[in-house]
C-alpha cells in the first residue's frame, strides 16, 4: 500500500513540474504551441544605413513565424520616396524616418498615423572641429550651423534652440546628405553640424569631434515613429497583422536587453556596414530603441514645430494622426501571456505614463 501511494505522489509531483516547465517566464523561449497557423503578410520600410534591429532579432528567434506575421523589408534610404511609397500603397509600414518629417506630411494633408515606436533618441550628434569652442548652447550664438532640412537632427536643434531664445541668433545651412554636412564642418564652410544615426566614425576620420548630444538638453525628444496610413489601419486584417507585428517586435525589444552583442551581428548580418559603424550605434548611451508610440512625446513635438514655423496648419489636430490602441493590446496580451516578465510590466507603466489619452 506504501508503495502505490509512493506512486501515485511521485506521479502528481511530476506532472506539476512539468505543467511549471511549460510555462515560460520569458519570451525568449520559442512557444511553438502557440504559433499561429494562418500567416498575414506586411511590408515595412526602413534605411539600410542603419536597419530595423527590432525586425532582425524577432526573425532570428523566431517571433515573426510564432505571432503568424510574415515581413517583407523593403529598404528606402530617402525619407521623401519612404512618404510617397506608404502614400501609394507600396509599402504598408515606415519606421525608420524620424517624427519630424512624417508630422510635416501629416501638416501637409498626408493620411499618416503613428502607433508605435523605433527609437525615441537615435544618437544625432552636433560636431565641430576640436579647437571649436564649447561651453553650452551659448557657443552656438552666431555661427553656422549645417544640417539636412526636416531630419530628427534639424528639428530637435531647432527646438532646443527655440527654448533657449537662441533660434534667430544662429545660420542654418542645408545641406542633401549628412556626409555633405560633415565635409562642409572639415571644410570650414560651417562651424558646427548635426547628422543622422551612425556618422561618429566618419566625422572622427575628418577629425571632427562631438560637441553636443541634443537628446541632453531635449529628453525624450522622439526619433524615429513606426506610421501607416490611416484608411490601410481601417482594414480590421490590418489591424490585425500590426498586432501580430508589435507583438512580436516588443518580445524582440525584451529580448535585446542585455544582448546588444547579437544585436550588432545580426544588423552587420544583414546589412552592408562594418562592425565597429554598427557597435558605435547600437551600443550608444545616445540611443534608445523603444516600440513605444510615446504620444506626449509626438504631440510635444508637433506643437514645438508650430512655433518655429515647419507646421504652418493649426486645424489639424495632431492627436486624431496616433493610435495607441493596437500597441496597448499588444502590450496587455503579452503581460497576459508572460506574466512573469518584468520587462513587459515595466513597459506598461511606461506607455502609462507617456501616452496621455
Amino acid at each position: 500500500m506504501k508503495k502505490l501511494l509512493f506512486v501515485i505522489i511521485f506521479c502528481l509531483v511530476a506532472s506539476l513540474a512539468l505543467v511549471g516547465c511549460a510555462s515560460s517566464t520569458s519570451t525568449n523561449t520559442k512557444g511553438t504551441a502557440n504559433t499561429k497557423t494562418d500567416v498575414l503578410k506586411i511590408s515595412v520600410a526602413a534605411q539600410n544605413n542603419s536597419g530595423q534591429v527590432f525586425q532582425y532579432i524577432a526573425e532570428a528567434r523566431g517571433f515573426l513565424k510564432e505571432e503568424g506575421v510574415d515581413v517583407n523589408m523593403v529598404y528606402i534610404n530617402n525619407g521623401t520616396d519612404a512618404f510617397t511609397a506608404l502614400a501609394g500603397g507600396k509599402v504598408d509600414v515606415i519606421s525608420t524616418y524620424g517624427t519630424g518629417g512624417p508630422l510635416i506630411q501629416i501638416a501637409n494633408g498626408q493620411d499618416f498615423t503613428v502607433f508605435g515606436g523605433y527609437m525615441i533618441i537615435g544618437e544625432t550628434p552636433c560636431f565641430a572641429k576640436p579647437e571649436t569652442e564649447w561651453t553650452g548652447l551659448e557657443s552656438f550664438r552666431g555661427k553656422k550651423i549645417g544640417i539636412t532640412r526636416g531630419g530628427t537632427p534639424d528639428i530637435v536643434l531647432k527646438g532646443i534652440l527655440y527654448d533657449a531664445g537662441l533660434l534667430n541668433d544662429v545660420t542654418f545651412v542645408e545641406y542633401k546628405k549628412n556626409q555633405e554636412v560633415l565635409q562642409a564642418i572639415a571644410s570650414g564652410e560651417v562651424d558646427f553640424g548635426a547628422t543622422a544615426t551612425g556618422y561618429e566614425l566618419q566625422a572622427a576620420d575628418l577629425g571632427l569631434k562631438v560637441k553636443m548630444w541634443p537628446d541632453e538638453y531635449w529628453p525624450n525628444h522622439s526619433c524615429c515613429r513606426m506610421l501607416a496610413t490611416g484608411t490601410w489601419m481601417k482594414d480590421e486584417k490590418n489591424q490585425e497583422a500590426l498586432y501580430r507585428l508589435l507583438r512580436a517586435y516588443l518580445r524582440a525589444e525584451e529580448a535585446m536587453q542585455g544582448n546588444k552583442d547579437e544585436v550588432v551581428d545580426l544588423v552587420v548580418k544583414k546589412l552592408d556596414l562594418d562592425k565597429a559603424t554598427v557597435a558605435s550605434f547600437v551600443k550608444s548611451e545616445h540611443m534608445k530603441y523603444d516600440s513605444d508610440p510615446y504620444k506626449d512625446s509626438v504631440v510635444k513635438m508637433w506643437n514645438k514645430m508650430g512655433k518655429f514655423g515647419y507646421i504652418k496648419d493649426n486645424k489639424i489636430k495632431i492627436e486624431d494622426h496616433i493610435n495607441t490602441k493596437i500597441y496597448k493590446k499588444a502590450l496587455d496580451s503579452l503581460i497576459s501571456d508572460y506574466p512573469d516578465s518584468q520587462f513587459f510590466k515595466d513597459k506598461l507603466v511606461q506607455f502609462n505614463k507617456n501616452n496621455a489619452e
